[in-house]
């Protein structure tokens, strides 16, 4: 026999899928908005963004492109390695240094 459960528990929890929670955490970090604010205006719990949010940050989004480039360039290039780390290259001579960084990193993840 099953118990009387009260209807707010037996209801099945809302999925969020996961490229609509990297979407929300996106507009989270535009935001100027305190996670609790964001959270109430989205209709999350808070305590789920903040979940997403921990995940998010252990689970770096890592993703590599090839890149050609073409004679001497002015600006330097500057490689992203997550949302805290950055590479920046001003000169040519600096890529065989990053390509083995980034091999180093790759390893590690």
């Amino acid at each position: 026999m099953k118990p009387n459960l009260p209807l707010e528990l037996t209801r099945r929890r809302n999925r969020t899928l996961p490229a609509r929670r990297r979407q929300l955490l996106t507009e989270f970090e535009r935001s100027e908005l305190s996670a609790a604010e964001f959270a109430r205006q989205q209709g999350i719990p808070y305590t789920t963004l903040c979940s997403w949010r921990r995940r998010s940050a252990a689970q770096p989004d890592v993703r590599f492109a090839e890149i050609e480039l073409v004679g001497p360039s002015a600006e330097p290039l500057v490689v992203e390695l997550g949302r805290q780390a950055r590479m920046r290259l001003s000169s040519v001579h600096q890529l065989e240094l990053a390509a083995r960084l980034l091999k180093q990193l790759e390893g590690l993840c």
